[in-house]
């Protein structure tokens, strides 16, 4: 199965989905899917940010010597964002709506990263 097979997957099966993704450190994406009609942003600003935010996170974890940056949450008046890490240098993104089930979109996520490692 493709990662795009994967990510559309995804969409349909955690309620409130709105965007996933794979995102790079290097703030390259791999590849995003997203609902543009009910995303605050276009798909080059996600990008963009999320893989900003997945660089501070990991060199921060870093610098305080504690290990890889597993689990980021970031939770906006629009969406709530759950980056899951994949590999050293590229994080799973699942954006749900407030409404949604953070414990359905987690385990959405896990299952999403879990399938994604296999392919790799």
């Amino acid at each position: 199965m493709s990662l795009t097979e994967i990510l559309y997957e995804t969409v349909e099966l955690v309620e409130g989905a709105r965007m996933v993704g794979v995102i790079g450190t290097d703030g390259i994406s791999v590849e995003l899917v997203m609902d543009e009609e009910s995303v605050p942003h276009g798909p080059d600003e996600a990008e963009m940010e999320l893989a900003w935010l997945a660089s501070t996170a990991a060199f921060t974890a870093n610098r305080l010597s504690a290990g890889y940056a597993y689990e980021l949450t970031l939770a906006t008046d629009e969406l709530t964002y759950l980056l899951l890490l994949v590999t050293h240098n590229y994080y799973a993104v699942i954006g749900v709506t407030p409404d949604s089930s953070f414990d359905e979109a987690r385990i959405g996520a896990r299952r999403m990263v879990e399938r994604i490692y296999e392919e790799i």
